[in-house]
């Protein structure tokens, strides 16, 4: 195996949340009197807490109130994104782990992990409440590659953020940035093949070669 030990973001990674979570930060950024375009909300909002401050809510946990009020159900109902559960299996079935590293709260997560069978694939999930500091900050990457008692050297963090590619790269492991043609709706094509991933993963049957 290339790698031993697999890292992912959950949010839009593993999980086709993206749509939820942009239609939910549009209607409750609506109801605060803010209108938001993807754009806005893929480099200012995903992922990062103090977004909403940032473009002008004043009382960031009732917003998150609201929002989670707004997505909860769907994001409990979350499916896959294509490949996933495949990719995922055959990890475990090469002898490899992994780690679901995200920024969300972890009740935000647990009902699709069960839901789409994946609790007894995932060897460490971490969320906001594991951390002092969600990603780009590397705790997060670091904290699970540690408890699977795994080296930086063997490990890769996937994800389809900067946040992601940022916080692996800090931590020290090689990166992927998973970038379908259809995310084209929510984030800017130039920017994130600029990221500067090791890896550009449009579908996750491609990352079979590195088992």
């Amino acid at each position: 195996m290339k790698y031993k030990y697999f890292l992912f973001d959950w949010d839009g990674s593993l999980a086709d949340t993206l749509p939820i979570w942009f239609e939910g930060f549009k209607k409750v950024f609506a109801k605060n009197g803010i209108q938001v375009t993807n754009e806005v909300i893929g480099r200012e909002v995903i992922g990062d807490w103090l977004g909403p401050e940032r473009l002008g809510i004043t009382g960031s946990e009732n917003f998150f109130e609201e929002l989670e009020a707004e997505v909860i159900d769907r994001l409990n109902n979350a499916i896959l994104n294509p490949g996933v559960f495949e990719l995922l299996s055959k990890i475990k079935k090469n002898g490899g782990k992994i780690g679901v590293v995200t920024a969300s709260r972890k009740r935000w997560v647990k009902g699709a992990l069960r839901k789409n069978n994946l609790r007894d694939l995932v060897d460490v999930f971490l969320g906001k409440e594991d951390v002092e500091y969600v990603k780009p900050d590397p705790e997060g990457v670091l904290k699970a590659l540690g408890l699977m008692q795994g080296k930086t050297n063997e490990a890769l963090m996937v994800g389809d953020n900067e946040k992601d590619i940022v916080a692996g790269k800090r931590a020290g492991v090689d990166t992927g940035i998973y970038f379908p043609s259809r995310y084209e709706e929510y984030y800017t094509r130039d920017k994130q093949l600029g990221l500067g991933a090791n890896y550009i993963i449009q579908d996750f049957g491609e990352m079979e070669k590195f088992l």
